[in-house]
């Protein structure tokens, strides 16, 4: 009888997007446009979106059909600037022109007729000269063989 220990490395060389324990993390260049995608193919009547920022959740972005709101909002200390734009058929949030200063967790809720749902993703902007550009994921699967 032999045993033997196999390894296997599952790598993906495109982190942009990963999704980690419920959060999806994003790295964007400074400068470069970024959009966070809701998942939905087409905003419903009754749909709600709000897309809020860092952990006092403050409201960037918010979308609710039945009542004709379709607004985005800068936070207090204005680091979002007008740099902000909804998709109108996805309720996508688009980020223009990235800043260092947009670095942070956006939290997305989208209140639908029969569910909730929550998504958060952590939005990394690294800057125009050098710095982290991709990471490379590795999972690595241990078992034990006779």
């Amino acid at each position: 009888m032999t045993n033997d220990i196999r390894t296997v490395c599952i790598c993906s060389p495109d982190a942009f997007g990963a999704e980690t324990h419920t959060v999806k993390v994003v790295s964007v260049k400074e400068g470069k446009n970024l959009a966070l995608r809701t998942g939905e193919t087409e905003i419903q009547r009754n749909d709600q979106i709000l897309w809020m920022f860092g952990d006092e959740h403050k409201l960037l972005a918010e979308i609710h059909m039945k009542n004709k709101i379709f607004e985005t909002y800068n936070t207090d200390d204005g680091r979002f600037g007008d740099s902000l734009e909804l998709d109108r058929y996805t309720g996508s949030l688009i980020i223009r022109d990235t800043k260092s200063t947009h670095s942070g967790v956006y939290h997305l809720k989208i209140i639908k007729k029969s569910a909730t749902i929550y998504k958060r993703f952590q939005v990394n902007v690294n800057g125009s000269g050098g710095g982290l550009i991709g990471l490379v994921l590795i999972t690595c699967c241990f078992w034990y063989t006779r």
